[in-house]
């Protein structure tokens, strides 16, 4: 019984790692996605400004590992800006 307890708890450990990396590499991509936005041509000072103040927020949602408000953030930033998420 104790073998199968510290099986089942190493697999749940295993999940939980699993789903915050996953988290973490759709927050990724979706930053870099933003930093790519800052090199667009003609890019006027407010879309700048609305790009560096998703890329605050998303970084800190990086840092909690909440990727749904990363995304939000990146999206947000990029609508502002006028660009579309890919």
């Amino acid at each position: 019984m104790t073998q199968s307890l510290i099986k089942t708890a190493i697999l749940a450990a295993a999940i939980g790692i699993a789903a915050t990396s996953a988290a973490r590499a759709d927050c990724e991509s979706d930053l870099k996605q933003l930093e790519h936005a800052f090199t667009t041509p003609n890019l006027a000072a407010p879309a700048k400004a609305a790009l560096d103040a998703a890329k605050t927020k998303a970084v800190a949602a990086l840092k909690k590992d909440d990727d749904k408000t990363c995304h939000a953030a990146v999206a947000e930033g990029l609508s502002k800006a006028g660009l579309k998420m890919k």
